[in-house]
């Protein structure tokens, strides 16, 4: 008979193990309180991709004439590029709940409890199960004085899913989601004004990527405002919010200050003081055979991120031997146009371990393809630490996809020279990073 592995939460943490534990022989349940695919697919990755794709779009045709192209924009139809990204978000859905299926998954509907160490109450009954993995995932972080409503007063979730163009916008956060909402609906027309409390947007990532994120959304027309708070907000359409001290005026407020873990109920002794649940390397909680993935374990907020992990469960449940999870190792990407990428540390970490750190960059406006096509915007920067790559971080078009080749060169553990060797297509964006490298390359 199978061993029996329940897993909580149907996101991409919980899907990728339901799906991998099906596929080792194991008889799993999944476990899902709300709809199938969790934020990423519903109210995160998925949707967002698509209203971001429209915002390039939209932007290329206002830019043609620089080239030569008497294009005009005519209009924006609104409800249906909501309602392409509705059917985006309903094919990811499925391709999910097909995955499940094929995989042999049972799911449930309902909110989980863990009674006691390899029980579960769910619906009103008891299930036992030799393996538990808790995939529960995150939610936004509100300030006290936002009452959210998701259709003034807004996360992501309502962010995604508004039904007019609004005039103006408050964004409070400039971490990825607040720079990719801006970014989104400044295309649209709607006067977006971008306050994070830190000195640079994008914190976490490199501080070079924070200056080209500010830089685009200024040409934008976005008012970015860093080093800055909102202390209040109060009113109705028109909001009056305090930032620093004067009184500005909008028609919607965005919260996008950053997510916290959500891990089920439960007496076990398993949660840290931040919500999140206790893991080891290996996903292992302290609770024998209950492990955590994704959002709920607060190690690097990211659907990839999940998907290691969840491998990383699967293969320590199975008794196979592999390497534990290392935020190091995990891209980030924030899909502006052009994109913002990044993987290992940034100058300022790396500054903190290492004593001997260089540093280099090179302009995309530099390069073959940056002139041809007219990029004016993006750079990629090195950190090393001594001869070795530590961190590379890019802005240009598919700077996402891109950074898969810093990503593999980090797992290596290759040096700048190897790196620096490595033969590029030309004229390409991906030329950049071994401009930058042979820069170091004694």
């Amino acid at each position: 008979m199978s061993e029996r592995l329940v897993v909580i939460g149907s996101g991409p943490g919980g899907y990728t193990s339901a799906v991998l534990g099906g596929k080792k022989g194991f008889d799993v349940t999944l476990i899902e309180k709300d709809v199938i695919g969790g934020v990423c697919t519903n109210t995160g990755c998925i949707p967002s991709k698509a209203l971001l794709s429209a915002a390039e779009l939209v932007d290329s045709i206002k830019g043609a004439r620089r080239k030569g192209i008497n294009a005009t924009l005519e209009d924006i139809n609104f409800t249906r590029l909501m309602k392409n990204k509705n059917r985006a978000v309903k094919i990811s859905r499925k391709g999910v709940e097909k995955e499940l299926h094929e995989s042999g998954v049972k799911i449930i509907n309902g909110e989980a409890k863990l009674t006691k160490n390899k029980e579960i109450e769910i619906n009103g009954e008891t299930i036992e199960a030799e393996h538990i993995i808790i995939a529960t995932g995150s939610e936004p972080v509100i300030l006290p004085f936002l009452k959210v409503d998701e259709k003034n007063i807004l996360t992501n979730k309502g962010a995604l899913a508004l039904d007019e163009i609004p005039d103006s916008m408050l964004v409070i956060g400039g971490g990825y989601i607040g720079v990719e909402m801006a970014f989104f609906y400044s295309s649209m027309g709607t006067e977006v004004t971008v306050v994070e409390l830190l000195e640079s947007l994008l914190p976490g990532m490199d501080s070079s990527l924070g200056k080209e994120a500010e830089g685009m959304l200024k040409r934008k027309g976005v008012n970015v405002i860093t080093g800055a708070e909102v202390s209040s907000v109060k009113g109705n359409q028109p909001f009056k919010a305090v930032v620093n001290d004067k009184e500005m005026e909008f028609e919607k407020i965005l919260c996008s200050v950053g997510r916290k873990p959500t891990p089920p109920e439960t007496d076990l002794d398993m949660i840290a003081e931040n919500g999140s649940i206790i893991t080891d390397d290996h996903m292992r909680t302290p609770m024998e055979d209950i492990y955590a993935v994704g959002d709920v374990t607060g190690k690097g907020m990211l659907a990839h991120t999940a998907y290691w992990q969840a491998k990383i469960a699967l293969d320590d449940i199975c008794g196979i031997e592999a390497q534990g999870f290392s935020q190091y190792f995990i891209p980030a990407g924030v899909f502006t146009h052009p994109e913002i990428a990044s993987v290992g540390l940034s100058e300022e970490d790396a500054k903190a371990v290492y004593e001997n750190v260089r540093t280099s960059e090179y302009p995309v406006s530099a390069l073959g393809r940056g002139y041809a096509s007219g990029e004016r915007t993006g750079l990629a920067k090195l950190v090393c630490a001594g001869d070795e790559v530590a961190g590379v971080h890019l802005v240009c078009p598919g700077a996402v996809d891109i950074i898969m080749e810093a990503t593999v060169g980090l797992q290596k553990g290759l040096t700048v020279g190897e790196l620096a060797d490595i033969i590029h297509p030309h004229p390409t964006y991906s030329e950049a990073i071994i401009k930058a490298a042979k820069k170091l390359d004694n």
